[in-house]
């Protein structure tokens, strides 16, 4: 009997830290930049001719899908930190436009990660 007092105040205080913990999701602006690799793929597959053919067959604006590319643009290190960002519930502290804007302003990957450091440590980005 003491046993299922001892086990059940266990579950009862596993359950209050779970309740405690705040859950995490993955940043909004990680699902354009997946999209471009899915994209791409199907680029490469030979689905479609090019990013003009894409933009027909999918409904979006030729200067859309030129945005979404734009992402692979990327240093290869940034790409891998933005999908595995992860925020609390309603926070989104980057937007694809602050990427455009910022980051992308420069192919240069050093630079971009320069631009990538300020704006990540601007938005306190805790992993």
């Amino acid at each position: 009997m003491d046993n299922a007092v001892v086990a059940f105040g266990t579950k009862s205080r596993t359950r209050a830290a779970a309740a405690r913990a705040v859950r995490r999701y993955p940043a909004r602006v990680a699902r354009p930049l997946a999209l471009a690799h899915a994209l791409q793929r199907r680029v490469d597959d030979g689905e479609f001719a090019d990013c003009a053919d894409m933009s027909r067959a999918l409904g979006f604006t030729r200067a859309r899908v030129t945005q979404i590319m734009d992402l692979l643009l990327l240093a290869a290190d940034i790409q891998e930190e933005i999908l595995f960002l992860d925020v609390a519930p309603g926070a989104q502290p980057i937007s694809e436009r602050d990427l455009r804007d910022g980051v992308l302003r420069t192919l240069d990957w050093i630079e971009q990660r320069k631009a990538w450091a300020k704006l990540r440590s601007s938005f306190s980005l805790a992993r």
